[in-house]
């Protein structure tokens, strides 16, 4: 590292595998934005596996977060966009969307500090790594070096077709989005020693789908190695409410459904603008033959993911975002057993009636969110012996008071989808709402605890709250962050057995 004389004093110049790098030094903090990771996945490359990072001549900016990939996003009123997305740069998107941001306290070679590489959520339809939420400085303070990501989204970044699988050695086509995480995880281990970090301390770490993406990367043979731990917030991808995983030749028959409409040539297709596709939606993860040959789930069932600790969990709330009138028909839980319908009718007594906000929002919230994240902490812990480590958070945001009411008569939005998000981040400046001293402490409290886990593999010491690790069998056996740190227990757990039935029986 070398830092510019007297005029420049926050400039930082640092050299990588492909070129020199100039950050800024911001306080206790360098950072780098903007960094290339694969090279611009625009023309002939659309739809295919990101190829490596461009090398450069002389110095390169990194400054400013590099485009966020194309995406429409949510309603301005509403509050998944006031909290994940109401920022204060303008947002610049472009299919040459392939950056990533690094914040670091030590950029230099020999530091050997913890790395965490963070991905973010969005239903792999928005989001990206320069949201303002996911500014990794105050976390960085705490003696790691932070990394977050872009990836292709949308049908740009998760799309199949014959034609695809065709021009690729592998018949393979699919699941462009994880790829690109695959190479960020590559780039990482080239490059990360020059910001200060140890390649071999990495962990990786995401919320909602990108949760579910760190399940699937535990399992991508072609992700082996690339992190010694994972974090996983508010979902899981496997045991999911939509059950199996698609496979290659189903997700190519939709794929060709769905852009029927736009061209008969792939060239065709190639050659439309990035924005002809943002009303196609993405088809998800599948079985595509190049990152996966098989379910995730039936990956951990065996024990094949990778050994590495785990903490994982879930808010209080989760179903409060989803809990609509149509929601509990989209679980398509009356195509189960009748024993399955009529226990769950006991424990969600209201579900499934149109007034019935509160049980409805407690059986999707459940279905699609907690019991999968419940299901990869226990699968995880037994098939691998595993550190596992389970949580639940319950502390309420000061919302703003100028948000619409949730959907479907919902009185309170709760502990929401997401909510989690500016605490483990320790970054409530993010947002002008009216933060308490306790939402403070307990931003403090998650971000040392997640801090903790990043740089020794385990949440606990430096006087946090003793955290045992997971064990289905005991009463006590996941941690509640809420107005008080305490160990707790998965509510309704007697609905997660009717779950494993329902998943068990359509996969026979």
């Amino acid at each position: 590292m070398s830092a510019a004389g007297s005029t420049e004093d926050a400039f930082v110049r640092i050299s990588t595998a492909s070129g020199c790098l100039v950050g800024r030094r911001c306080g206790p903090v360098s950072v780098f934005k903007g960094i290339p990771y694969a090279t611009p996945p625009v023309g002939a490359l659309r739809w295919r596996p990101p190829q490596r990072e461009p090398r450069w001549e002389g110095e390169r900016l990194a400054l400013e977060p590099g485009p966020a990939p194309i995406q429409e996003l949510p309603p301005r009123s509403s509050l998944f966009y006031r909290l994940n997305n109401d920022d204060a740069r303008a947002l610049v998107m472009s299919e040459d969307c392939l950056y990533l941001n690094v914040w670091s306290p030590e950029p230099s070679q020999g530091a050997k500090l913890p790395v965490l590489v963070w991905i973010h959520g969005g239903g792999y339809k928005t989001g990206h790594g320069g949201q303002d939420l996911f500014d990794g400085s105050r976390l960085a303070a705490r003696g790691m070096v932070v990394v977050t990501v872009n990836m292709r989204l949308g049908a740009l970044g998760f799309l199949s077709l014959p034609e695809l699988a065709a021009e690729d050695p592998l018949g393979a086509s699919g699941n462009y989005g994880v790829q690109d995480v695959v190479a960020a995880l590559g780039w990482v281990q080239d490059n990360i020693a020059s910001f200060g970090g140890d390649a071999a301390r990495v962990t990786i770490a995401g919320n909602s789908v990108g949760a579910a993406t760190v399940t699937h990367l535990m399992a991508a043979p072609a992700a082996r190695g690339l992190f010694r731990a994972a974090i996983g917030q508010s979902l899981s991808g496997i045991f999911r409410h939509e059950l199996r995983m698609t496979h290659h030749a189903e997700a190519a028959e939709r794929g060709c459904a769905a852009v029927s409409s736009l061209g008969p040539s792939l060239e065709q297709l190639r050659d439309l603008p990035a924005t002809a596709f943002l009303r196609i939606a993405p088809q998800g993860v599948i079985i595509d033959g190049r990152l996966l040959s098989e379910d995730t789930t039936d990956v951990f069932m065996a024990g094949r993911q990778a050994r590495i600790p785990l903490l994982v969990g879930w808010n209080a709330d989760e179903g409060s975002l989803y809990a609509s009138s149509r929601a509990v028909d989209d679980l398509k839980l009356t195509s189960h057993s009748e024993h399955a319908l009529t226990t769950l009718k006991h424990i969600y007594p209201r579900a499934f009636d149109m007034d019935g906000h509160a049980d409805r929002c407690a059986l999707v919230g459940d279905r699609r969110f907690v019991y999968p994240v419940w299901r990869w902490a226990r699968t995880h812990a037994e098939t691998t012996g595993a550190p596992t480590w389970l949580y639940k958070f319950e502390h309420r945001l000061p919302l703003p008071d100028d948000l619409p009411p949730p959907p479907d008569g919902q009185e309170e939005y709760g502990t929401f989808h997401t909510a989690e998000l500016p605490y483990t981040w320790d970054k409530l400046a993010a947002r002008p709402w009216a933060w308490r001293d306790a939402d403070h402490a307990i931003a403090k409290n998650l971000a040392d605890t997640w801090g903790r886990f990043i740089a020794m593999g385990d949440p606990n010491g430096n006087g946090l709250p003793k955290w045992d690790q997971f064990d289905a069998s005991h009463e006590e056996h996941l941690m509640v962050f809420g107005t008080t740190t305490k160990p707790g227990f998965a509510l309704r757990r007697e609905a997660f057995d009717i779950f494993d039935e329902m998943y068990f029986r359509a996969k026979q």
